[in-house]
This record gives structure tokens, sequence and C-alpha cells, in this order.
């Protein structure tokens, strides 16, 4: 039978009747016609739904929708399969909407899941800041379209808010159209190299977490995994190692990874995906141009002349030429990662070239 209901989370945790979905849509600002008793709770406040209303039309109309839109004509992924999106926060929407018919996402980040809580049982006070803490998170990610290594570890320092990747997760869950099955803590079984729910886990263990959703008949899931993918950790750590190399055969995308696969500290999954990836989809911040070519051709879009000025502006000077005598490139009509401006925004699609095979026929 599908877990609807959460489980007690430990000590110092919470229980809680209420079903994941209905929690995922309080979290997202939307009414749960299943549940009309808690409609009538004025829990979130009509401020707050305007606010993420707004936020994600905006988003929507700005840059989801049109990403979508273009993604459905120039990177045309296969339906079904897990798609690798490394250095990814909790952000589902951005991978979700340019490989719609996936059947799995694994998401990795640096921050711990941290399990989701019920505002209903917070004091009212402690409900407003909840909800205003998030309503700023919704309008931060709207306007960027991306989250900020600075912000989301400032959410895991916040006791108060307690506002943790799995709540955001769930939020654009439900905010994409997907029903929120069941929400568990995942970690890594070293004899299977998989990762797997635990069970009856207290609220330290959610470091990792699944999702299981569902659209329109199809089951999907979301896999949150929190890993350090530096060189440093993966050497010292062989099944998380092996468990990365293996996600890497499938297809990968990278956005906004504060050029951290460019540096010779990540060369480990650097070098997973230069060998293993059949297909990439990314911006600037992801593999140097140089690498690319060893996966296959490589389509440009958009414009690129030099990095962020947050970022090394010496960073993918050989990407900078490419796009400089490329007489190609292709429309990129939507706001993207760090650089907003159409002058500047660009991704790259990669696919791994086939060997060529020679057949003698006798």
């Amino acid at each position: 039978m599908i877990a609807l209901f959460l489980a007690l989370l430990g000590a110092g945790g919470f229980a809680s009747a209420r079903p994941v979905d209905s929690l995922a849509r309080a979290y997202a600002g939307l009414p749960d016609p299943r549940q009309p008793t808690l409609n009538s709770v004025p829990e979130a406040g009509a401020a707050y739904r305007q606010a993420v209303d707004k936020s994600w039309t905006a988003y929507r109309s700005r840059t989801g929708q049109p990403a979508a839109t273009w993604a459905a004509k120039h990177i045309t992924p296969a339906a079904g399969g897990t798609v690798f999106y490394p250095f990814a926060g909790p952000d589902l929407v951005t991978v979700a909407q340019l490989f719609p018919e996936a059947d799995r996402y694994v998401l990795v980040a640096m921050q711990p899941a941290q399990p989701p809580l019920d505002p209903l049982q917070l004091s009212e006070a402690a409900r407003r800041n909840f909800y205003r803490k998030f309503s700023s998170e919704w309008q931060k990610f709207g306007r960027l379209g991306f989250f900020r290594t600075n912000d989301l570890d400032a959410d895991v320092r916040d006791k108060q808010a307690r506002i943790g990747l799995t709540t955001t997760l769930m939020a654009f869950a439900v905010r994409l159209g997907y029903e929120v099955i069941e929400v568990s803590p995942i970690s890594l079984n070293p004899e299977t190299g998989e990762f797997e729910p635990l069970v009856n886990a207290r609220t330290e263990a959610w470091n990792s977490v699944r999702l299981t959703l569902s659209r329109a008949g199809k089951t999907v899931r979301v896999d949150y995994v929190r890993m350090d993918l530096s060189n440093s950790y993966l050497e010292s750590h062989e099944s998380s190692r092996v468990w990365m190399a293996r996600m890497t055969r499938h297809p990968v995308f990278l956005k906004a990874a504060s050029h951290l696969p460019q540096n010779s500290g990540f060369s480990i999954i650097r070098d997973a995906i230069v060998m293993n990836a059949p297909l990439l989809v990314q911006d600037e911040t992801g593999i140097d141009y140089r690498e690319l070519g060893k996966i296959g051709d490589v389509a440009l879009y958009g414009h690129f002349e030099r990095p962020h000025p947050l970022f090394n502006p010496k960073s993918q000077q050989s990407l900078a030429a490419a796009y400089r005598v490329s007489k190609i490139s292709g429309e990129l009509p939507f706001s993207f990662s760090y650089q907003k401006a159409s002058s500047q925004r660009c991704l790259q699609v990669v696919r791994r070239r086939v060997a060529a095979t020679t057949a003698q026929a006798y």
C-alpha cells in the first residue's frame, strides 16, 4: 500500500496525519480539494498565496515555459530513464522542464535534505515566520531562477523557520503538476551500491530524500542526494565514487555549478561525465569547452563572451572563442543561470559520438 502519511520523525521531530501532498500544496500556496476542512484554516494567508502565485507565474512566463518549449525542439531527450543533475540544490523545476519525460531525477548537492514539517503544528508566530521566510525564497527563485549556495546554507542553520530542501522539492513538485505520493529519507547501501529508504529514521538522518510523484498516471521518482563531489571526498569514499560514476551513464545536466567542474579538485566527476554521459546539457559553469569534444559534437546556443563577474574572468576562454567563430549558434529565448542578458546567457548540448563500425557481408 502506498504510504501517504508522514511518520513520526524521531526525537525532536513531529507526527502528522496530513497526507504529504496536502503539506506540499500548503507550501506551494495551493488549495487542497481533498482536505476541505484544512482549506478553512488560514494557514498561510491570502498574502502568501498571492506572493507565491505571482512569483511562479513570472518565472513560468519568463523562463519555465520558454525553456520547456526550447528543450522539446533542441534537446529532445528519449522518454523515460534517469537524468543526473550534480551541483543541483533543490532545483527540480529546471531539470523537470528540460527533461519532462524522465522517470527519475537524481539531484546532488552539499546541504542536508531535512525532514518536512507541518506548519499547522507550529505556534502561530512560528508559522508566520515559516511562511514569511518561504515567501522570500519563492520570490528569489522567481527572480534568479537558481539557488545561491549561501542562501541554502543559511536555511540549514535557521532552526526557527526550518525550511529544508525537502520542503522546496515538495512545493516545486505540486507546482509542476505532480501529486506527492510519498516522501522518505534514503541512504547509500554499500552492499547494493544504491540509495535505499530508511525506516523509522530520526530527524538527523534526513540527509538525502526520495520523493515519489505521480502525474497523468505516471510514477516519477526524485532522489535528492547529499554528497560532496570533490576529489578529496570521492577518493576516500569508494561506494560514493562508484555510485556517482554509474549516474554519469545517464543524461547529465549542469547549471549554475559555480565553474566547479573546471576546477582540478573536481576532476573525478568531470572525467566520469566526459567518459560516460550519452548526453550533456550545460551552461558555461559546467565542463570546460576543451573537454566537450571528447564526448561528441557541441551545439552552441545563445551567446557567451566572459563569465559572470563573481567568477574567474579567465574561465571558459575556449568557449568564448568557439562562440566568436561559430556561425550557427542557436537561439536561447529565455533567462537562464547566472547570466540574464540575452547577449551572455548560453547553453551547450553535447551528444555522445557513436563510434563508427564496419560491417562486412560474406
